[in-house]
């Protein structure tokens, strides 16, 4: 449904009517889908949440009106307007770091994060610097190739071009503008935020596919070494979306942590 927030209209998407609240925020010009395929399988035992944040899917907004800020007061406006008080929430590459400044900001609203495939802005200090080149310098001569290059990356696995086609449209749903935008406010954090990071304490489970070409296997295992009692699950064979690709896997990755930390 939609939600009015901050004077911008919402997508939301709720399935499932479970004891606990599962919340996920999307990637860079990802929306719900990316996480789409994990949520129906995780509604059989959760509420299961997400929504297009803004700029992205359904959710337009004025690409000046998409800032770092605003995207973490978004994730407690979708919790407050949809009635959550807690819950386990999960962000898929760039959007793990809004999803760790929220909880940085109020930790007391979460049971424990789920990190997908996304360092949360927490670099390696033993590999050098890497900049990924902007999106306009990708191969292709339009946005639409541009885009369906990035999906290519995105996704190594074999016979996965129906997935491709999806995340191609789903990303085509975000104008030019709005994926500069959401871009250039997910580059590098400051010192100030990483030494926060190092005093998380929420139960936090870390996924990385093995094939991921943008994030990489010591970058998160950096980011588990930062975050005391977290889990880093690797995924063999698998690229930048598993959340897509492999849901059942992911599924279970989910089911299986948060059931021991309540001792189920």
């Amino acid at each position: 449904m939609f939600v009015d927030l901050d004077g911008i209209r919402f997508f939301t998407l709720s399935m499932g009517a479970g004891p606990r609240t599962f919340l996920a925020h999307s990637g860079w010009v990802g929306n719900y889908e990316d996480w789409l395929p994990t949520l129906a399988v995780l509604s059989r035992n959760w509420r299961a949440v997400t929504y297009d944040h803004r700029g992205t899917g359904e959710t337009v907004a004025p690409s000046e009106r998409i800032t770092a800020e605003a995207l973490v007061d978004d994730v407690f406006r979708v919790m407050d307007r949809l009635g959550i008080e807690r819950c386990v929430l999960a962000g898929f590459s760039s959007g793990t770091l809004p999803v760790v400044r929220a909880a940085l900001r109020d930790p007391s609203r979460f049971d424990g994060l789920v990190l997908a495939n996304g360092t949360a802005g927490v670099p390696d200090p033993a590999a050098p610097p890497r900049a990924f080149p902007t999106p306009d310098l990708w191969p292709g001569a339009s946005h639409a190739e541009r885009m369906r290059w990035f999906i290519e990356k995105c996704t190594p696995e074999h016979d996965v071009e129906h997935i491709r086609r999806m995340g191609h449209h789903m990303l085509m749903r975000a104008t030019p503008e709005a994926a500069a935008r959401l871009w250039r406010i997910g580059q590098p954090v400051d010192d100030r935020y990483l030494e926060a990071v190092g005093g998380l304490t929420l139960p936090t489970l870390i996924i990385h596919g093995e094939l991921d070409p943008f994030a990489s296997a010591g970058a998160m295992r950096y980011l588990s070494s930062r975050i005391a009692g977290s889990r880093l699950e690797v995924l063999p064979g698998s690229g930048h979306v598993p959340a897509m690709v492999i849901p059942e896997t992911v599924a279970s990755l989910i089911n299986n942590f948060f059931g021991e930390q309540q001792g189920l």
